[in-house]
């Protein structure tokens, strides 16, 4: 698998692992970092990586790829879907994980404390994928993740809607694909958290679904000994949409 890979720096290694919504382009404004070295890299069906028909798990391409650059332990730092690879190896492969950092991130098995409830844009994004409606996923997912909850689409800067749906549109689009050839791993990360040894901090954006938020709160009871950061001004991806903030807090944690 020849992956699209992002490598700049030198210093502790840091591997960034990008939301299902996105690409390595979320993390622009993190690469390069002062004195680390920041690999970023699109994962399989993603950005300028072409999906290879064949079974795969998200951690081994993780691992594949820090075998690619020669990289044996470093601070991992996922989100959302790149969040759960990041638990998953720092449950399965603890020797390879230096410090891990959590982005909107839930784990499988966690139950919110109002419990699951449909959105109206999740169940209108349902249909619209059962109708084949690329745009209208697009939209959605825009409005879900980028807008967010609790402030209005003039907030948002016209350059982050453009960037955001031209890295949404490839996995749209290899969705389906992707889904037939993924192995899932065969627990759920909730059950496993207690196994996570290595420093964690969790962040969030504030307007971010209320189940992120709260399920970063959470996290960072299970895995922390630091409250979440939760980043105003930012939905899902904050590190694209509030960089400076996004910034300061990592190499806080990094550099205590």
């Amino acid at each position: 698998m020849d992956f699209h890979i992002i490598d700049e720096g030198m210093g502790p290694a840091i591997l960034f692992i990008h939301a299902g919504v996105a690409d390595s382009r979320m993390w622009d404004d993190q690469i390069p970092l002062v004195n680390y070295r920041t690999i970023a890299y699109d994962q399989r069906g993603f950005g300028q990586s072409a999906f290879v028909a064949e079974p795969y798990t998200d951690r081994g391409d993780a691992i594949a790829v820090l075998d690619q650059v020669g990289i044996e332990k470093a601070t991992i730092v996922g989100c959302s879907i790149g969040a759960g690879t990041a638990m998953q190896l720092a449950i399965e492969d603890p020797e390879r994980v230096d410090k891990l950092v959590l982005v909107g991130a839930y784990p499988s098995g966690w139950i919110p404390p109002d419990g699951w409830e449909e959105s109206e844009l999740e169940a209108e994004a349902e249909k619209a994928s059962e109708a084949g409606d690329l745009d209208r996923i697009l939209e959605i997912d825009y409005l879900m993740w980028v807008v967010g909850y609790g402030r209005e689409e003039v907030e948002i800067p016209p350059a982050h809607k453009e960037l955001f749906l031209e890295m949404d549109r490839t996995p749209v689009q290899t969705e389906s694909e992707r889904m037939e050839h993924i192995r899932h791993r065969d627990y759920q990360l909730n059950d496993r958290l207690d196994e996570i040894e290595a420093p964690t901090l969790v962040i969030s954006g504030a307007h971010d679904e209320k189940l992120s938020v709260d399920a970063s709160h959470y996290l960072a009871e299970r895995l922390s000994d630091r409250r979440a950061v939760i980043i105003p001004g930012a939905a899902h991806l904050p590190s694209m949409e509030q960089p400076e903030a996004f910034n300061t807090a990592l190499i806080e944690f990094l550099e205590n």
